[in-house]
């Protein structure tokens, strides 16, 4: 029992280390799905560092680390992928897709879980995320305008 506990305190330990522990880096993100009612209440979250020029030789399943520059306005940018674990500030992700000149990359932070009845509004939404020294994502915030967005949740009825 104490072996088990064991195994899940680390995992836990694994998952939270990134937030933490990680530098904080707000990253711009694409249209955002729609709920889904079978899943439960979450966004499916596209971001624009999510599509990047493909690297020669990169297969899909792949892992690359994505350079990313931090602009005027606060946001971190694509500025270059490599397949070799770079310096400075970079995020780790998985090819998803090769399609022409282009490959798109997962990084385990796609999809966001609220509660439910939850009404926010995704229109301009940035993601702040916290990045560890091995380039691992987790989600720490939903941005508007730089600050956290207020998510309001509306009466769960009988019938919900």
């Amino acid at each position: 029992m104490v072996v088990l506990f064991g195994i899940a305190g680390t995992f836990i330990f694994y998952l939270s280390w990134p937030l933490l522990t990680g530098k904080a880096v707000v990253l711009a993100t694409q249209p955002v799905d729609p709920f889904d009612i079978f899943r439960g209440q979450y966004l499916t979250i596209n971001y624009e560092v999510g599509t990047v020029p493909v690297i020669d030789g990169v297969n899909v399943g792949e892992t690359v680390y994505v350079v990313l520059k931090e602009d005027e306005e606060g946001i971190w940018r694509y500025e270059r992928a490599s397949l070799v674990k770079p310096g400075g500030t970079f995020i780790k992700g998985e090819v998803n897709s090769l399609s022409g000149e282009n490959m798109r990359i997962e990084y385990g932070i796609e999809q966001y879980f609220f509660e439910r009845n939850a009404k926010i509004s995704t229109r301009g939404m940035t993601v702040e995320v916290k990045l560890s020294e091995g380039g691992n994502a987790r989600i720490s915030g939903l941005l508007m305008d730089g600050e956290p967005i207020e998510i309001e949740y509306g009466e769960i009825g009988l019938g919900s």
